[in-house]
């Protein structure tokens, strides 16, 4: 892999090729980081003053340095490590605030629209007009994207949100976390160009048709150490949600509310903030339930290892965001959402690997036609396969 210095212009100016190691790891939802560890020299160290920006022949995302620490290993060797943020924690330095007043006049920013138009809003008004101030747009930004079309729907729910002050960072984060998004800073090659997008990912799982399935599995050499998992220890299904100006009663989608008895697990939500000065309560209830249940799912999963050496590539056959699937041996499939890329070059070799979230469980014996928690003798069917 190699590492490159970028000029004012966000152009390759430098390549750093030697090195003694180097970590480079991206994210869905939150900002990357990097370290490099190089012998320290004077020549070397004039090259990575704070500020400086990176980027990496295998990705389109720019790192700053932040971090330089000139140490002596424990062979003696003098070494320089360098580390760093990517760009979109710049936006930890942006204030998200409909104007620059005090809370009296303006306490909150409310914004009502879909979760990833109001993601982009906040970006856009902060970062691209500079609404409280000039000085906070980002150089060479643009609003879109140069990665592939994705092939999984943003959420369509409109909601509304109530931000008070709080860094851009903090506002996009939460609204993506909540609702499976990403967001991302990429440099569009040495064009001066940097793009700004949220997005939701493409499903490569063998659900679809659309894209080649991506499938870790240990009959595939492609996971290994696999490890599963089964709790209801913190699981809820209803959601009382209590406020000054009404109540709401909340079930996950996947939940039917005639659910009762030992199969009843009821959560108490104080949504106190939550008054009659909100422009629809009822929204603002069901929008605070479904979040404070999405904390609290059962847990039916398996996790393992991702082979650095498989086939798939980053980049061609897979992005952050995107849906694959994890097997284990008895053909027990978790549905994984890539949260983040991991690129390793050190004295044993050049490797890279995702981090992978579950998103979808599907236990053997299920029929994903329907909701997964049904079986086909659960359904009343008399006709069978092997009947036909």
């Amino acid at each position: 892999m190699d590492v490159y210095i970028l000029d004012s212009l966000l152009r390759r100016e430098t390549l750093v090729d030697r090195y003694l190691s180097f970590i480079w790891t991206e994210r869905v939802d939150s900002y990357g980081d990097f370290e490099l560890v190089l012998l320290s020299t004077p020549d070397v160290r004039r090259l990575f003053p704070t500020g400086t920006l990176l980027a990496c022949s295998e990705s389109y995302y720019v790192m700053k340095v932040t971090t330089l620490v000139d140490n002596i290993d424990e062979e003696g060797k003098a070494t320089l490590k360098v580390s760093g943020v990517s760009l979109e924690q710049m936006l930890e330095d942006r204030v998200a605030a409909a104007a620059l007043d005090d809370l009296t006049t303006v306490p909150k920013w409310t914004i009502t629209n879909t979760p990833g138009e109001i993601a982009r809003k906040v970006f856009h008004d902060i970062c691209v007009t500079g609404t409280l101030n000039a000085g906070d747009v980002i150089p060479y930004i643009h609003e879109g994207s140069i990665m592939p079309v994705d092939t999984l729907d943003e959420p369509t729910d409109t909601i509304t949100v109530e931000l008070e002050p709080q860094s851009v960072y903090d506002a996009i984060k939460s609204i993506c976390e909540t609702w499976s998004l990403g967001f991302r800073i990429l440099r569009n090659g040495d064009a001066s160009q940097l793009y700004f997008d949220v997005y939701a990912g493409s499903d490569r799982t063998t659900l679809q048709t659309i894209l080649p399935a991506v499938v870790f599995s240990p009959d595939l050499e492609s996971l290994q150490n696999v490890t599963e998992l089964k709790s209801i220890a913190n699981y809820k299904n209803v959601a009382y949600v209590f406020s000054p100006a009404g109540y709401e009663t909340v079930y996950p989608p996947d939940v039917d509310p005639a659910t009762a008895g030992f199969e009843r697990h009821v959560l108490v939500v104080n949504a106190s903030d939550i008054t009659s000065d909100n422009p629809d309560v009822s929204a603002a209830l069901i929008q605070r339930g479904r979040e404070a249940l999405a904390q609290q799912r059962s847990i039916s999963a398996f996790d393992g290892e991702i082979n650095p050496n498989s086939n798939y590539k980053y980049g061609t056959h897979y992005f952050l965001g995107d849906l694959v699937e994890m097997r284990n041996v008895d053909g027990v499939t978790n549905n994984m959402r890539v949260t983040e890329q991991i690129f390793v070059s050190d004295g044993e070799g050049e490797r890279t690997y995702p981090t992978l979230a579950i998103a979808l469980f599907i236990d053997t014996g299920t029929w994903l036609s329907w909701e997964t928690n049904q079986v086909w003798e659960d359904m009343g069917l008399t006709e069978y396969w092997e009947d036909a």
